[in-house]
């Protein structure tokens, strides 16, 4: 029993821990880009493909990880 819920909490770490980890970088390119080049088009795009990568890394994380 405490060996299972170590298991599922070690997962669920590695879980957040590999989306957290690539999400960032995502984040942080977009944020800079966005303050760099001031464009309407621009933000609402990147707002598109950050929800986008986002969801793509979310998923990614958890077919890693289990």
């Amino acid at each position: 029993m405490i060996l299972s819920f170590y298991f599922d909490l070690n997962v669920i770490n590695n879980i957040l821990f590999t989306f957290f980890q690539n999400g960032v970088w995502v984040l942080g390119f977009f944020y800079l880009l966005n303050k760099l080049f001031v464009n309407k088009k621009l933000l609402k795009f990147s707002k598109v493909v950050v929800i986008f990568v986002l969801a793509f890394f979310l998923f990614f994380s958890f077919a890693a990880n289990m």
